[in-house]
């Protein structure tokens, strides 16, 4: 009898046959340790149907309201986490879809016709650049025509362009992003970066607005 209570308890702390591994699952918490959460996004209002898909107007041309209208008097600070809007396609010239984050922009002093008309401008940019005509201007002339009178004007016009001084469609968005920022969106703690997303076997990647809440 004492010979097989003791061979009960031999077996008992015996190691266990898979490679001295005890069957036992780790504490749940450690399982999710190594997970990232879910990316936030905001609630977004999709207009991208109500905007046309031609646009025949200059970027800038009038300025948008928001240039001259006066921020709000209290803007918190890093008040959302940083979101994106993604490009329609691979190309810039397809411009980006047309999404409002009304919860978050109103508050800032952005209202919606302000947003819809910066997204749509910078598709609007973009196609501009390639038929070689600039939405923000301030190219340089390389070779002024001969002036007439006796006092030559430093004037540049009637002088020619050269198509080194023509941006890229890629150039010309991220000048107009810059002009927004500084004329409206950084003085309402706000500020848009454009990033490319890289591509893969499925699909050529693209471009996306990276829109950040400042301090």
């Amino acid at each position: 009898m004492l010979q097989g209570v003791v061979r009960s308890q031999a077996l008992d702390t015996e190691t266990p046959a898979c490679g001295g591994v005890p069957d036992v699952l780790p504490p749940y918490s450690s399982l999710l340790s190594n997970t990232d959460p879910p990316p936030w996004e905001p609630q977004f209002e999709d207009l991208s149907s109500q905007s046309p898909s031609l646009l025949h107007r200059r970027p800038l041309d009038p300025p948008p309201n928001c240039f001259s209208t006066t921020s709000p008097l209290r803007i918190k600070s890093n008040d959302f986490p940083s979101f994106r809007i993604q490009s329609v396609g691979d190309k810039l010239t397809d411009g980006f879809r047309i999404l409002y984050p009304s919860n978050l922009l109103e508050r800032h002093g952005i209202s919606q016709p302000d947003w819809v008309r910066f997204l749509e401008d910078l598709g609007i940019a973009a196609c501009l650049s390639g038929e070689g005509l600039s939405a923000v201007g301030s190219r340089v002339p390389v070779t002024p025509l001969p002036a007439r009178g006796v006092f030559p004007s430093r004037a540049t016009t009637g002088a020619t362009y050269d198509s080194h001084f023509m941006r890229t469609p890629l150039e010309e968005v991220h000048v107009l992003i810059d002009v927004w920022n500084q004329s409206a969106f950084e003085r309402r703690k706000l500020k848009v970066t454009l990033q490319t997303k890289p591509g893969d076997a499925m699909n050529n990647g693209g471009y996306e607005l990276v829109v950040k809440s400042l301090k």
